[in-house]
């Protein structure tokens, strides 16, 4: 039972050391979520004017937005929505996108925010937010 143990820990610990990987300087600086320098978009939905609805999103941290790709990968749609690189979106309030028409329950949706942090002099980000509507 201790070589089983043994064995075990060995097994363990080589798995451990061959996955952990140091970070290539060549990766994206801008993480999805944590750290002092990123951004995540909480992406909600409300009633529209034309019967549809409309998507908001609520950044976490003050932003400027260059463009928001809006897709529905299962139906292959996409839309693009342009930003102009200098209004401060702040963060923890939330804002429209557009209103889309024929929304259902259980469509998982995709939001690519493009931009940068704080201000039009800014790191940039890249961020998707998931959505699947209720």
């Amino acid at each position: 039972m201790k070589k089983f143990f043994v064995i075990c820990s060995i097994i363990f610990l080589a798995i451990s050391l061959v996955s952990c990987k140091k970070k290539d300087s060549s990766e994206p600086t801008s993480p999805i979520g944590g750290g002092t320098n990123s951004v995540t978009f909480a992406i909600g939905q409300k009633a529209g004017t034309s019967g549809g609805i409309i998507f908001t999103a609520r950044p976490s941290t003050n932003v400027t937005i260059s463009k928001v790709t809006v897709s529905l990968p299962a139906q292959g749609y996409e839309d693009i929505l342009q930003g102009d690189d200098q209004t401060v979106y702040q963060g923890g309030q939330t804002y429209d996108l557009d209103e889309y028409i024929g929304v259902a329950s259980g469509q998982q949706w995709t939001f690519k925010f493009e931009g940068k942090l704080g201000s039009a002099q800014g790191q940039a980000y890249n961020v998707t937010s998931n959505y699947t509507v209720p």
